[in-house]
């Protein structure tokens, strides 16, 4: 049996988890788990399932997808044991028949040897399905073996709808960046999320709701300096005001520790003497990443900002990228002029520590009225 190269294959990112799933791993997993992830591996590229039948050797999806306005449609056929050359004929005497776009076999058994691909079909090998896995935010990990994520599917559906036509900015991109994820419209970027989610996440702040400020970025790596610092406009009923923002792309979320709590400590207490040189009170330190692991109750955020409030004077506030996007389509969706973005009232929503998407809403609520 071999596997087969697929095109277009993501590359593996050096911030990438190592998983250690292998081909036997995917092979263990049942018939109707593979199903699951391969369909949600085709959503993620905007494609809609229109047909699916499950043979004795195969599962099948027909899926529709409107390239430059004429909708075509694809013969998916997930193979349930090695492929050989029947299998290959059967597919493609099925796709001309149908009058399908193409065949795809997706084969996480592998393929015979000497095998003659048709023209009409392409066959992803067990090697390209793994990497595809481990490269999608739509897929999650537990105890190392994937499983489809239908909360961030059904989170990322509803902005990437809402945001196509009104996303200037990049705001359907943050919350797959912050899972340490690149988008697909962004593979040959080059850049990794992380360096990424630092960008966007400042042009939004700057550019939506109308921060001031300065980012550091890549350039700062070693220096003791956040991601960047904000200072809130002119029209805000709290300025004049700062906070230093770090972005943390962490596919399991985001536990601050000990060491960071130096870190940061060394952050405030080096960029506080010029923002009040300049007339700026910093008063918080923003963390924007994809979750916060823990209970309501226990949170370990309360005990972190305990402790930077004692040693450095500053409030720490979490915030999921997420929820920041979907405030960010809120504000563009509903057109708010630029001087009601700037009063925007950011402390009563920062009080909390650990913003909840419902803190942003109220006080987009509150701004409206």
């Amino acid at each position: 049996m071999k596997d087969v190269p697929g095109a277009g294959v993501p590359e593996a990112l050096p911030t990438q988890p190592i998983r250690r799933f292998g081909a036997s791993d995917l092979a263990s997993l049942s018939r109707d788990e593979r199903r699951k992830l391969f369909q949600v591996l085709l959503t993620e590229h905007g494609v809609e399932v229109v047909e699916f039948s499950g043979p004795a050797t195969y599962d099948e999806l027909v899926v529709s997808t409107t390239p430059l306005w004429r909708p075509r449609t694809l013969r998916v056929r997930i193979a349930a044991g090695p492929v050989g050359q029947d299998d290959m004929d059967r597919l493609a005497d099925r796709v001309r028949d149908a009058a399908d776009s193409e065949g795809v076999i997706l084969a996480p058994f592998g393929v015979e040897n000497d095998l003659v691909v048709p023209l009409e079909l392409s066959v992803v090998g067990p090697d390209d399905l793994i990497k595809r896995l481990e490269r999608t935010p739509l897929v999650g990990w537990a105890d190392n073996s994937p499983y489809p994520a239908y909360d961030r599917l059904d989170a990322l559906s509803h902005l990437g709808a809402e945001a196509a036509l009104l996303d200037p900015v990049g705001i359907r991109w943050l919350p797959v960046l912050a899972l340490n994820e690149l988008p697909h419209e962004l593979n040959s970027h080059g850049a990794a999320p992380q360096d990424l989610l630092e960008r966007l996440t400042f042009r939004m702040l700057t550019s939506v709701f109308r921060f001031g400020g300065v980012r550091y970025g890549e350039a700062a790596r070693g220096q003791r300096l956040a991601d960047s610092v904000i200072t809130w406009p002119l029209g805000s009923p709290s300025s004049p005001m700062a906070a230093l923002v770090d972005c943390k792309a962490a596919s399991r979320g985001y536990t601050m520790n000990s060491d960071h709590v130096l870190r940061i400590s060394g952050y405030v207490e080096n960029a506080r003497p010029q923002l009040e040189a300049d007339g700026y009170e910093l008063r918080y330190f923003v963390v924007v990443s994809s979750s916060f692991p823990g209970s309501d109750a226990d949170h370990p955020f309360h005990g972190r900002a305990a402790e930077l409030l004692e040693k450095v004077d500053i409030q720490l506030v979490y915030v999921q990228a997420i929820d920041l996007a979907g405030l960010a389509l809120s504000v563009v969706a509903r057109e708010i002029d630029p001087a009601a973005r700037e009063s925007i009232d950011w402390v009563t929503a920062y009080k909390r520590g650990l913003v909840l998407a419902e803190d942003f809403e109220l006080m987009l609520a509150e701004e409206g009225e």
